[in-house]
């Protein structure tokens, strides 16, 4: 009784085994004939069926059968690599302020523009369609966009105290001899005070001289800050000129993506859909061979 109940756990354990063994061959079978007929839709499909089935297909599916699609872990960057012709492609018509560099065998960074000093924006999820933006870029052209609305810069307020703290500056050295003269005038005050004093001063006398005091330190301290303000400003200027040149990106980025896209927003909602987007303009998998056929004569 007893082997003959081990030997039926072991022929459903071999049942079993060649279930799972099938599974996956005809896995591979299929992602094989996908990647031969040069079927981007259908590896996608096979990448992550639940995913395809939501956005693609627009129903229900059972988990992902992670135990099949591990198989291909392994293979990652290389069909990020193979799927990677069709989507820059795709994206160079959606996104034509997106360009991309390929650092390593299936990774992409993504640069915002073609000009000077453009922005390396984060990196392009080509298995899962997806931009992964660096989030305080991102940050900043959201803001900037928020600040367009009320007929602001992203560096306007920067811009505007650093100008302040600068005329401030300039007005120190130009007030210099100005300055010399009230010390002079205050320190004539302080010796006539001081020859009035006596062990019983009076508390007014005290004041003034404490006044005098006073505005002899201020003097100081307006002198000290001169002293470095032609340095201060210079640096302030270079300052000044590096937010001067992001406002002006910024600006070019803005302008990207209204011409494209009319309003940020869009932009935003174009990015959430792009997987379900790119997919459905891909055409079916005979159309897709004959396409790649024709790229190649």
């Amino acid at each position: 009784m007893a082997n003959e109940e081990h030997g039926n756990k072991a022929v459903d354990i071999s049942t079993l085994i060649e279930h799972r063994v099938a599974t996956k061959v005809k896995y591979l079978q299929e992602l094989n004939q996908a990647v031969a007929a040069h079927h981007d839709r259908e590896i996608y499909r096979l990448l992550d069926n639940r995913r395809y089935a939501k956005e693609i297909e627009h129903r229900e599916q059972q988990p992902n059968d992670e135990g099949v699609m591990s198989l291909v872990d392994d293979l990652a960057d290389q069909l990020s690599n193979y799927l990677s012709v069709k989507l820059i492609k795709y994206l160079g018509q959606a996104y034509p302020f997106f360009y991309y560099e390929e650092y390593q065998t299936g990774h992409y960074r993504i640069y915002f523009g073609n000009w000077w000093d453009r922005r390396q924006f984060g990196d392009l999820d080509v298995l899962n369609v997806r931009f992964s933006f660096d989030q305080a870029e991102y940050e900043k052209l959201a803001k900037s966009f928020e600040l367009a609305r009320k007929n602001k810069r992203y560096n306007s307020d920067r811009i505007e105290k650093i100008s302040e703290q600068n005329d401030h500056l300039q007005a120190l050295i130009d007030n210099q001899a100005a300055r010399e003269q009230r010390r002079q005038s205050i320190e004539t005050q302080l010796e006539e005070v001081n020859s009035r004093s006596s062990i019983f001063e009076s508390s007014k006398n005290k004041e003034t001289r404490q006044e005098l005091v006073d505005q002899l330190q201020k003097i100081e301290d307006e002198e000290q800050e001169a002293r470095t303000a032609n340095k201060t400003i210079r640096e302030n200027d270079q300052v000044v000129l590096s937010l001067s040149k992001e406002n002006t990106i910024l600006s070019y980025e803005q302008k990207s993506i209204v011409d494209t896209f009319g309003s940020f927003e869009d932009f935003e909602l174009a990015n959430r859909n792009l997987y379900a987007d790119y997919l459905a303009s891909l055409a079916d998998g005979k159309q897709e061979e004959k396409q790649v056929s024709a790229d190649e004569q």
